[in-house]
């Protein structure tokens, strides 16, 4: 992945949007040295948001049926945070 500071994205930004655009490159934006956003194709955002809404229906379903089956078997909202926090990233 390409990188390049802010100064040079601000000072460069067409050629910034044509790396992204037309060489299909993603290229992370820097300051003193540390990642602070990446741009990326439109199209590559759109897909990425397709598959967190899938893995959010998902969820939302298995939630649900797991109410349905048992609905005296609810959790209070910091059990599932605490669940969720203690689960791995890679997960």
């Amino acid at each position: 992945m390409a990188e390049m500071t802010v100064s040079e994205a601000r000072d460069k930004f067409p050629d910034l949007i044509g790396r992204v655009h037309h060489g299909g490159e993603d290229v992370t934006i820097l300051r003193h040295g540390k990642p602070v956003a990446v741009v990326i194709l439109a199209e590559t955002c759109a897909h990425y948001a397709a598959l967190e809404d899938a893995d959010l229906a998902k969820a939302r379903a298995a939630a649900c049926a797991a109410y349905l089956a048992d609905p005296s078997a609810t959790r209070t909202i910091e059990e599932i945070i605490a669940e969720d926090a203690a689960r791995p990233a890679a997960e």
